[in-house]
């Protein structure tokens, strides 16, 4: 090795001494602007996530406090706090159409396949309801409106862990 050589290795390792911090000062502040996009685009996305699953979450529980008080309707118990009058499952059943309409971007695709899923179960309930309006006899309904209330429970419950808050 000359003399020439040992002086070109020496400038070459100055210089890469002088741009180091540069290089790692440009790389950090990019690794930083990146997840600092990232997590503001998650920041953004639950706080329009947050209050779709509340508007949701409070059409499925009327629906389902609906049902418990045709439940307690059903079993005789008049002074049930669920009981309402004047509102059918057509009515619930379109306000969790249009809420899910609204809202329907901030859900996965199988929470969205789960809510039309529950609506096709509703319009069983709106037929019969239909059909008692209209004077037909179908017995004791407490079983359908139980199972309906567990099946939007099962799906609140769902919609719930779908915000992954806990």
């Amino acid at each position: 090795m000359h003399y020439g050589e040992l002086q070109n290795s020496m400038d070459i390792f100055k210089l890469l001494a002088i741009i180091s911090p540069f290089v790692s000062a440009a790389l950090g502040g990019l690794i930083t602007y990146i997840f600092t996009i990232r997590g503001k685009r998650y920041d953004l996305l639950y706080q329009s996530k947050i209050p779709a699953f509340k508007e949701l979450s409070l059409e499925l529980t009327a629906f389902r406090n609906y049902c418990l008080g045709k439940v307690a309707s059903d079993e005789g118990n008049e002074f049930s706090p669920y009981l309402e009058e004047g509102k059918g499952t057509l009515t619930h059943r379109t306000d969790i159409a249009l809420s899910i309409a609204h809202n329907g971007i901030f859900f996965k695709p199988t929470s969205r396949q789960s809510v039309g899923e529950l609506m096709n179960n509703m319009s069983m309930l709106c037929n019969i309801e239909l059909g008692l309006a209209a004077g037909k006899e179908y017995g004791n309904l407490k079983e359908n409106y139980f199972e309906m209330a567990n099946k939007t429970s099962d799906l609140i419950e769902m919609l719930y862990k779908e915000l992954n808050l806990g």
